[in-house]
């Protein structure tokens, strides 16, 4: 029994040994299944005719070497073959339209649905991609040519052409017509000029694996037999008429290869010439991708504006290439700039604007730049802007022997750039039926010189504008008779708006209006006769405005007039004091020929005394802005000191067929103290006012002893920015407009004024004292910042200037007044005041006016004593109109843009 036990033991072991052996056998396998093939990556989508395409892809997974196929590929595309299965990359490529049958252009187009499989025999994996077949676009590229001067050397590289060398000189011949005095063809002759090289790159947007040669041409819109009304080819009309202005002539202006380079310039490998020398053919060579066409600039002696010529490559003559993207063309416009001499005209002074009375003279300069040979020239004639005819209205004239000659042709010798001229006005004939002045606008006489060799070329057609002033003799302004002119407007057609009042009949207020001759349009009498006013001083705006009209727009001409009276006014009640008396006209064409006729008036103020100092017009809205002074209280409004301002808005409403008056809103502000009004602006949609004040205006803080402060307004309400600015010295504003978005504030002052700014970039006016006081132009934009500032003193710092009126005047300034001693140097004055007028250039710095760097700078002194400048307007840029008093006289007076009085004072 023990035996039998012993037995069973020994096999329970055995037993037991095995299946821990399984166990262990069990728990130590590491092996897994293979992953499923897989290959990475997505082959490019795009491919070009003619570029081989190429991709190396990788796979993973599987359990044996992986093998590779296509499916439903394009028959120029395959997998490379290669006996080393084992290798990390397997590479597809193929050239569309080459490989695979070369079936050029039909490889063209998208493949949908292509697969790389890839599998070990017994699990597979695929990619699908598209491809998209593409044309290999040529595409052209140019600066723009100058005559005479060569384009910029292009560098070589592997990829690119030989590029060619640019530093030579090449010949073309041709032959052109000549031209009598009228543009009729009288014969023609051979001409041979110098060319220099330009290029135009050439890019084949991939490399190629096969030689790639394009045709181009050159061509342009030129057309001699197109002709101007009027005109039969050939003619001067025809072969430069205005259908062919700025088209260039191929084989006169631009050539592929003159008729004389061949020997002078490089040959290029890769570029040949067709016999006609205007077009060509371009090759690439394998795996190049940029070439050059080389063309010639014609450097002739032709006055032309820039003009332009096509480049176009017109055929693929070998290898696969699509012109341009899509292979529907490919060009480029070449644009040719010319290098004769330029010229310029000037007034003595260096300006390119001059008044010049109709029974006068002046003398001008003509300049000539730039490389010339021989005699170079340039006829004159009035353009198509000028209202003045040459030989109509003036003569143009040179000094031939101590005499001036009618010549309007001007001929530069060789070693001369300048030449005097003289416009004049051929007073015994002139005429002029306009409102308006008429005006010279000068320029080259290009019909005429058009084809012709030796002439010179402008920059711009309008090179001297010069108006014609009718009005030669200061206009008096009936003051003997009474009438005292308080304020100055200009509205169309050059009117000139006189206020006032006349003396001699109850300070009864007129506004006269005259020409630009001095005739006197319209008298209008704006008060009642019954109405017995004292010293009312009338102060007067004009508007120009878009207004409806059934279903257009159309211009509605308006002025306004306003004034203080503590007396009746018929039609009108007092509010006690002086109140604000406002009157509108508007123009009506259809009374007596043309007039202005009432349209509304309106009595406002307080139980003070109201003292209107300015009115404007928006010229969008209508609104009429009232800026003045008062002693009472508006309605809704607080009273700060003695002396405040207000101002106010007055809109005009539709009552039927009736305009009438009411008064939006007014507002009043002001310091402790007597505050001025210098004036009123209503260029935005917020009027604005202007003045200065002695004391803390709405509770800003007091720089000096006068301020300057301002402020704009839409509410009898609303919350108000009001800028108090200047310095710790006394800056009393007597006038300002708001012109491009500044305001521009001009008095007198002891300083010598600047604008520094701080390391923040901000902004401050400065200055430095001086002995007298003297006149200043300050700019500030609407939210207080200073920008610039101006000062106008006397040479010797001895005299007073003081401002009283400016206007903006061809992006500058005048400013005007009065001095008691020298304003300008060659003034001769033997005491009291004297008129004086500067102009201000707003090109230079911040300096005094005679310091800046201005285009014509210069300053005025009326040689009366006992005078000053009231007002000033500016007519058209052309002239400044100036409203003057000599003792008790008051009359109207013109300057030219470069200060020279035209009415004669005696």
């Amino acid at each position: 029994m023990r035996a039998d036990l012993v037995s069973r033991l020994v096999f329970a072991a055995r037993l037991s040994l095995l299946v821990l052996a399984l166990l262990g056998l069990a728990g130590c396998k590491t092996e897994k299944d293979p992953d499923q093939p897989t290959i990475l990556g997505i082959p490019p989508a795009t491919a070009y005719l003619g570029v081989e395409y190429y991709y190396n892809f990788g796979a993973y997974g599987g359990e044996t070497i992986l093998d590779y196929s296509l499916t439903n590929a394009p028959s120029w595309l395959a997998l490379e073959d290669t006996n080393n299965k084992a290798r990390q990359g397997i590479i597809m490529r193929g050239v569309p339209g080459l490989s695979g049958g070369n079936r050029g252009d039909q490889d063209l187009g998208k493949n949908e649905g292509v697969n790389l499989v890839t599998t070990d025999g017994r699990m597979s994996g695929v990619q699908p991609f598209d491809i998209e077949v593409k044309y290999n676009p040529l595409t052209l590229e140019a600066s723009n040519f100058t005559e005479g001067e060569a384009s910029a050397t292009s560098e070589s590289g592997d990829t690119r052409c030989e590029a060619p060398a640019l530093d030579g000189e090449g010949q073309h011949s041709f032959t052109i017509n000549e031209y009598d005095e009228n543009g009729e063809v009288t014969g023609s002759q051979d001409v041979s000029f110098k060319t220099r090289p330009v290029t135009v790159r050439v890019t084949l947007d991939q490399p190629s694996v096969t030689r790639v040669t394009v045709a181009f041409e050159l061509s342009s819109q030129y057309d001699a037999s197109q002709c101007d009304d009027g005109f039969s080819a050939p003619h001067q009309r025809c072969d430069f008429g205005e259908a062919n202005v700025g088209d260039a002539i191929v084989g006169q202006d631009l050539v592929a290869l003159g008729s004389g380079s061949g020997s002078r310039l490089e040959e290029l490998d890769y570029l040949n010439y067709r016999n006609d020398g205007l077009g060509g053919e371009v090759t690439f060579e394998p795996g190049i991708t940029e070439c050059f066409i080389r063309l010639e600039v014609i450097d002739d002696t032709f006055a032309e504006p820039v003009e332009t010529g096509l480049i176009t490559l017109t055929e693929v003559r070998g290898g696969l290439a699509g012109l341009g993207e899509s292979n529907a063309g490919e060009r480029l416009n070449l644009l040719i700039e010319d290098d004769e001499p330029l010229l310029t005209l000037r007034t003595r002074a260096g300006g390119t604007r001059d008044a010049l009375n109709t029974n006068g003279f002046r003398e001008y300069v003509a300049r000539l730049s730039g490389d010339r040979d021989g005699i170079f020239r340039a006829r004159l004639i009035h353009t198509e802007d000028s209202t003045a005819r040459l030989d109509s209205e003036f003569v143009i004239e040179q000094e031939q022997g101590g005499t001036w000659l009618s010549n309007d042709e001007l001929a530069f010798p060789e070693s001369v750039d300048e030449l005097t001229f003289r416009i004049r006005v051929l007073s015994d004939s002139y005429s002029n039926p306009d409102l308006n002045d008429r005006f010279i606008q000068l320029g080259l006489d290009k019909d005429y010189q058009a084809g012709r060799q030796n002439f010179a070329w402008a920059q711009g057609d309008n090179l001297l504008r010069v108006s014609l002033n009718e009005l030669t003799a200061a206009l008096e302004l009936d003051s003997a008779n009474g009438f005292v002119a308080t304020d100055l407007a200009l509205a169309h057609s050059g009117r000139a708006f006189v206020a006032g009042y006349d003396s001699l009949d109850n300070d009864r207020i007129r506004v006269r209006i005259y020409d630009q001759k001095g005739d006197l349009l319209q008298d209008i009498a704006v008060s009642d006769p019954g109405d017995s006013l004292a010293g009312p001083a009338p102060v007067i705006a004009t508007v120009k405005r878009k207004v409806a009209k059934g279903n257009a727009r159309v211009d509605r001409f308006e002025f306004v007039v306003a004034y203080s009276t503590d007396q009746a006014v018929a039609g009108t009640t007092g509010q006690g004091g002086e109140d604000v008396v406002a009157t509108r006209y508007r123009f009506d064409p259809d009374s007596n020929g043309g007039e202005y006729v009432h349209n509304w008036t309106l009595r406002t103020g307080t139980a003070g005394d109201d003292r209107v100092r300015s009115v404007a017009i928006n010229s969008l809205a209508g609104y009429v802005a009232i800026a003045g002074t008062t002693n009472g209280t508006w309605p809704g409004q607080r009273r700060a000191g003695n002396y405040d301002s207000f101002l106010q808005r007055i809109d005009t409403q539709i009552d039927g067929s009736d305009e009438i008056p009411k008064v939006a809103w007014t507002r009043q502000v002001g310091s402790t103290a007597d505050d001025s009004v210098a004036g009123a602006a209503a260029e935005q949609a917020s009027p604005l006012l202007f003045g200065s004040a002695r004391g803390q205006v709405n509770g800003e803080s007091v720089l000096g002893g006068e301020d300057a402060f301002f402020y704009s307004a839409s509410s009898a309400d609303g919350a108000l920015s009001i800028y108090q600015v200047g310095t710790d010295a006394d800056e009393p504003v007597s006038a300002g407009t708001f012109v491009a978005n500044q305001l521009w504030l001009v008095g007198a002052s002891s300083s010598l004024y600047s604008v520094t700014e701080n390391d923040d970039g901000e902004t401050r006016l400065t200055r430095d004292p001086t002995a007298s006081a003297a006149g200043f132009l300050l700019a500030y934009s609407p939210n207080g910042t200073v920008n610039r500032a101006f000062s106008l003193n006397d040479p010797d710092d001895a005299a007073t200037e003081r401002l009283a009126a400016l206007t903006a005047f061809d992006n500058d300034v005048v400013v005007a007044g009065a001095t008691d001693g020298v304003f300008r140097k060659s003034a001769d004055n033997q005491g009291g005041e004297q008129a004086i007028l500067a102009r201000v250039s707003l090109a230079g710095e911040d300096a005094d006016v005679e310091a800046s760097a201005a285009t014509s700078p210069w300053r005025y002194q009326l040689p009366k004593t006992d005078s000053e400048i009231l007002a000033l307007a500016n007519y058209r840029d052309d002239e400044i109109l100036a409203l003057a008093r000599q003792g008790a006289e008051r009359v109207l007076l013109v300057f030219s843009p470069e200060g020279r009085l035209l009415t004669a004072l005696d």
